[in-house]
């Protein structure tokens, strides 16, 4: 499967306790599975576990990590790439995504893009594993362990191996699913320049289209959520950060709400929805 990369760029950021209200860690790694599912919908680049002073010890961030790079990891490397852990118990939980980087089974064609983990040497080649008994082979020696996409360029002498190249992950020009990390509060607006709140006490979504309009003129903006009891303004302002709060848009998504609450989870995949229409009638998309 081949989907051009849209852009701008959407990368998002969910803090660590948004699992606060889940009873168990069942009902835990489903709302992980949605978070991932409504990334990978709307071709999300990265998903920032951010960690804040008001998390407490409802902080999640480590399980919550371990799931998602579970979740976004292709099923033939997983083994490889996961050992044993009480975090990934209820990983069968876990929805499939079946985004491009979740090659299908079979051999691949020329020209196609894999994901895959250095496994061995062979003299200057190092030997990559693309999927279930298929492998590449890549002029470099790289170190083992490291994950890499590369493209197929042709078979070998082995019906099992290929020659093939690597490709920067950021050089493709089709989307390659979701990467996920944790990052303190504090740093997370450093890479950005185009950023967007959300929130139930934000400016409703009508009055904000022009801003958001302007966002999609650059390459890549984040979108920032906030957790089950405290908004994203909440959270800035006891981190003392009340100018980050006036710097940035802070949006109401869903005006006239008919809960109290919009669960982490159900915001991520009403925004993103909403934005990718945005971004389609401003022409970003084919």
């Amino acid at each position: 499967m081949r989907v051009l990369r849209l852009k701008p760029i959407i990368d998002i950021a969910i803090p660590s306790d948004f699992l606060a209200e889940s009873p168990d860690n069942r009902e835990a790694i489903r709302k992980i599975g949605y978070i991932g599912r409504g990334a990978a919908i709307f071709q999300v680049s990265r998903i920032i576990v951010y960690r804040h002073r008001l998390a407490g010890d409802r902080d999640k961030a480590q399980f919550i990590i371990k799931n998602l790079r579970y979740l976004s990891t292709p099923p033939y490397l997983r083994k490889d790439l996961f050992k044993l852990d009480k975090d990934l118990k209820y990983v069968g939980l876990l929805p499939p995504l079946k985004t491009p980087n979740h090659a299908p089974e079979g051999k691949p064609q020329r020209g196609e893009y894999r994901e895959g983990i250095v496994i061995k040497w062979d003299g200057y080649y190092s030997i990559v594993k693309i999927g279930d008994g298929i492998y590449a082979k890549i002029p470099r020696p790289m170190p083992l362990g490291t994950r890499v996409i590369v493209q197929i360029d042709a078979p070998t002498t082995r019906d099992d191996t290929y020659r093939a190249h690597v490709v920067p992950r950021d050089r493709l020009s089709i989307y390659w699913g979701f990467e996920s990390e944790i990052m303190d509060v504090s740093k997370l607006f450093d890479e950005y320049i185009y950023v967007i709140l959300t929130g139930k006490e934000g400016i409703s979504i009508k009055n904000a289209i022009e801003q958001i309009n302007d966002f999609l003129s650059g390459d890549r903006f984040l979108v920032v959520f906030g957790s089950p009891y405290h908004g994203v303004d909440e959270i800035l302002r006891a981190e003392g950060m009340e100018n980050t709060l006036k710097k940035y848009p802070f949006i109401n998504f869903i005006p006239g709400q008919g809960v109290e609450t919009v669960r982490t989870e159900e915001a991520v995949i009403a925004v993103l929805s909403i934005l990718n229409l945005i971004r389609h009638l401003h022409g970003s998309l084919p």
